[in-house]
Parts: structure tokens; C-alpha cells; sequence
């Protein structure tokens, strides 16, 4: 070690004195000091300046040996570490071609220096400006860090330490802006003053770029994810492998009724999901792509979700190749367009409808395909027309779908005094259960009915009857079903009125 440094080195064993050596020669033969006796005492690593003993007051770095099983057996020391005056040669040789530059600070104001290494270049300045006194190191701080450099440096000092270290940014000669990560050996004098500071100062600036560049992707990829998360596009990386295997899919997979361990740990591969009415098609489009050499494809196609209900979903698929071109990963965004296509579902069959019925004057038929049409909407489960007798003074069941004879029974008329009856010629839609009487109660849930929707038929200002409808797994109608059904009716009662009117007259 003493030929290595060609620094004065001392080392002592647990139960016996040791070494010093110095300028390639053993002085002592039966060495310790304080420093070493307490290194061995305490297992720790010491660097400072002994108060007593041979190297009193200058600088010593003492670090401790261990035997296998963990226990301090010796101690090792190396004497004048970085010692402007020993020194000298090492620093030329070594310090000067390294990225950290030296310097002997004065513990004055701003820090005058009285040693800085030649590498100081690397800043734009120069030896003589800093040892002259024309630059004081204090000056070259960023005023917005100059406070926290002197406010940790009095920290370090006042708990008794031998060092700190601190980033912060200095201004080069041209006036550029640099980061500098600075590690200080603290310098005290026998009575324990502080008089200088020995400073390494390294360059940071590329490191911090690469940190806040990194920060900034690091943003970007919360907050892309953060989107994702809280978008309704579902996110895919899947293997150009049999049964579509995932690497990766977004957290709102849960919207799927799945979670993303079920498809990362390969327990649901994605190609099990699809309707199997429409494997085959996705993946000829899958294919047909890869082979014409596209990017990207968009398909549409049905899911199952882990409930087991069916979605229509919208796929928008990136291929990913390999250097020679083949394709080894899609990337997916997955949207549920079901409401899309239960809309343009919904415009079809009111086109149709209107088709047929203004091909028909016959009231029966007229009734049953406006029902059959409107069942045709995925959860509606049953349907009731009923139409005002004003002879009677009630309102009438006149045709219906997907109900039981126990329950047609119970609601094959409303007197025109009774809640329901009153309810629908107040002439606005109703969608909730609340629509029946609490005699109805029991026979409403033995029905199973879950949700109903009840829309008055309204023709040149009077309630003429309602189209109802009831589902037994849906909780409630949605907004786009409510639409369809009170568009429906404006639609249906242009046709059926006209008809009531002919017969009664």
C-alpha cells in the first residue's frame, strides 16, 4: 500500500502494534496511534486531524480490517491525503487530467483560494485568476445556491465533521451555467479551528441534463398513462404468437372486467376473448396486413368480459418488425364502441321500421312489428302496447311480447283512476319501477323485471296509449335505449293513431 500511494502509511493489528512507514521505509516497528485505536475500537472508517500522537494536526484517513466473520482485526492508515505540498507530483500527473479540479480554500468570506489545479481551464478560468485574488470562488456560485452551499458548510462544521458534499451550480468565465457536485475535507487547526477547505469539484452538468431529461420522460410516461388509465382506449403489446400472448396491457383493462395480471401471466390469452364468429376475420386482417407490408390496420370485432358479457370494440393495431422485417409485436388501442353500434343498430331497425309500416294498414301487424322491431335492442326482454278506450274509461293491453299469461293478466287494463293509468297521461316518459302500484309489487318481482321504460303515445296533443318495456337484466334503461324507444314512438304513433281514428269512426 506504502509503495502504491508513496504516502506515509501506518497499520496495526487488534493485539499487537504495528508499521510506520514513510518515503519507502519502516520508521517504527511497534507503531500505534489514536486514530488507529479508535478505528479498532469502533469498526468505523476516520478521516481528520489527529490532536495528539506523531501526525498530529495533519490530515489522516484510518480505515478498519475484518476477518471473514465480520470482526475488526486491524487497522490501516494513509497520512497528508491530498496535502497541497506532498502532493504536487500526483495532482500534476493525475488531478490535472481528471474531471475534478482542485482547490485550497481559505475559511473566509467567498472562500479565497490559495491552490487550484490546471484542470480549472475546464471552467474558462485560469490558475492566476483565482490565486491572484481577482476571482473569489464565492463569486462564481449561483446566487439563487450560494446561501444553501454556505448554510450546509456552517451545518457540517458546527456537528464537528470532516467533510460534506453538495450539488450546486457555478457560472464558467463565459458566463455559462454548470452543475458541480463539490466533496470538501473540512482542514482544522490543533485547537480545532477551522482554516481551510480542500475541495474536489466535479462537473456534473451532463448528468443533470440526463436526469432531467429522464425526469421529463418519466412525466410524460405518468402522465400518457395517467391518460390511458382514464381513457376509454384500452392499451396492448401482444407477441406475433399463436393466441395473441400479452406483454403488456393499461390498468382500465378493468373496464373489460379482466385485470392485467389475468393476460401478462398468460392465464387469458387475448385470443380466447374474441367472439369465435370473428377469430377468423381478425386474423385474415391481421395477416393480410403483415404480408402487404402495412404499419398499421384498424378492425372491428366482439369481446367477451370477464363477466361474460359481449362488447363490439374498435381495434387500432401498430405492427412492430425486426431488422429484417418481420413482424414480432402488435401494438393495440382497444376502444369499446358498443353504444356505436347498438346506435347505428337503432337507426337501422327505425329506418325499417318506418319502411314497413307505412307498407301496412293492418292494425295487428302494425302493433307486432313495432314490438318485434324494439326487441330486437340488446337487454330490452319485453314489450307491451297499450292504447286509451274511451268508451270505458280505461287503457287497454293490446298486444305484447315476452311476458307470462299470469302477469298479461294483471296488466291487461289500468282504470283511468289508477296510478299507472293516471301516470301515462301526464304524458312523460317513465323509466322507473316506482310506475306501479304496491299491488303490483310482488308480481312485478315475480316477473323478474328489473327495469321498465314507459313512453306515452302522443298524437295532435292527446295521450292515445304508451309503448312500455321491461328488462330483466339491466338495472336501469340506458340514455341511448331511452332515446331510441321516445324517437320510436313519435315514429310509431303518426302510424297507429291514424288506424284507432279510421276504426272508431
Amino acid at each position: 500500500m506504502h509503495s502504491l500511494v508513496g504516502l506515509p502509511t501506518t497499520i496495526r493489528s487488534l493485539n499487537r502494534n504495528g508499521l510506520r512507514l514513510e518515503k519507502g521505509k519502516i520508521l517504527d516497528r511497534d507503531y500505534t496511534g489514536p486514530v488507529l485505536e479508535e478505528v479498532l475500537r469502533t469498526g468505523k472508517t476516520i478521516r481528520g486531524v489527529p490532536k495528539e500522537g506523531t501526525y498530529l494536526g495533519r490530515n489522516v484517513a484510518v480505515s478498519p480490517i475484518f476477518s471473514e466473520d465480520g470482526k475488526v482485526i486491524a487497522a490501516i492508515g494513509i497520512v497528508d491525503l491530498l496535502s497541497v505540498l506532498e502532493m504536487q507530483e500526483i495532482i500534476r500527473t493525475v488531478v490535472n487530467n481528471s474531471h475534478a479540479v482542485v482547490f485550497l480554500w481559505k475559511n473566509e468570506e467567498k472562500w479565497p483560494s490559495e491552490f487550484v489545479s490546471e484542470n480549472v481551464v475546464r471552467f474558462g478560468y485560469t490558475i492566476e485568476d483565482f490565486i491572484s485574488g481577482r476571482v473569489l470562488y464565492g463569486d462564481i456560485i449561483h446566487p439563487d445556491d450560494l446561501k444553501r452551499v454556505k448554510d450546509s458548510l456552517e451545518d457540517h462544521i458546527r456537528r464537528g465533521d470532516v467533510d460534506f458534499n453538495i450539488e450546486y451550480r457555478i457560472f464558467t468565465k463565459v458566463g455559462d451555467l454548470h452543475w458541480v457536485n463539490e466533496r470538501t475535507f473540512i482542514q482544522r487547526n490543533p485547537d480545532g479551528e477551522v482554516t481551510h477547505l480542500q475541495g474536489l469539484v466535479l462537473d456534473i452538468t451532463e448528468r443533470k441534463k440526463s436526469e432531467e431529461a429522464l425526469r421529463k420522460s418519466l412525466e410524460t410516461q405518468k402522465m400518457l398513462r395517467t391518460i390511458i388509465n382514464n381513457s376509454q382506449a384500452v392499451a396492448f403489446l401482444w407477441e406475433n404468437k399463436e393466441n395473441l400472448p400479452t406483454i403488456y396491457v393499461s390498468e382500465n383493462v378493468t373496464q373489460f372486467g379482466y385485470k392485467v395480471e389475468d393476460f401478462t401471466s398468460g392465464k387469458i390469452p387475448y385470443k380466447s376473448i374474441i367472439h369465435r364468429d370473428d377469430i377468423d376475420s381478425v386474423i385474415e386482417i391481421l395477416n393480410r396486413n403483415i404480408t402487404e407490408g402495412q404499419d398499421s390496420f384498424d378492425v372491428e370485432y366482439r369481446i367477451f368480459t370477464g363477466d361474460g358479457k359481449m362488447l363490439w370494440v374498435d381495434e387500432k393495431a401498430f405492427i412492430q418488425r425486426d431488422n429484417d422485417g418481420k413482424a414480432t409485436h402488435f401494438q393495440g388501442l382497444v376502444v369499446d364502441i358498443t353504444e356505436r353500434k347498438e346506435a347505428q343498430k337503432m337507426l337501422e331497425i327505425q329506418r325499417k321500421l318506418g319502411t314497413e309500416l307505412s307498407s301496412t294498414w293492418n292494425f295487428q301487424t302494425m302493433l307486432n312489428l313495432v314490438l318485434d322491431s324494439c326487441l330486437q335492442i340488446h337487454g330490452l326482454d319485453a314489450g307491451f302496447i297499450y292504447l286509451k278506450d274511451e268508451l270505458l274509461d280505461q287503457i287497454n293491453l293490446v298486444a305484447d311480447r315476452g311476458i307470462s299469461p299470469e302477469f298479461r293478466e294483471k296488466v291487461s287494463r289500468y282504470k283511468a283512476d289508477s296510478l299507472e293509468a293516471r301516470q301515462i297521461l301526464i304524458g312523460k316518459p317513465i323509466y322507473s319501477l316506482e310506475f306501479y302500484s304496491d299491488t303490483m309489487v310482488d308480481a312485478v318481482k315475480k316477473e323478474g323485471i328489473k327495469a321498465i321504460a314507459i313512453i306515452p303515445l302522443k298524437y295532435r296533443g292527446e295521450i292515445v296509449g304508451s309503448l312500455n318495456f321491461a328488462s330483466s337484466t339491466l338495472d336501469k334503461i340506458p340514455w341511448s335505449i331511452r332515446t331510441f324507444l321516445e324517437s320510436t314512438a313519435l315514429q310509431v304513433v303518426n302510424y297507429v293513431a291514424p288506424v284507432c281514428v279510421q276504426a272508431e269512426l
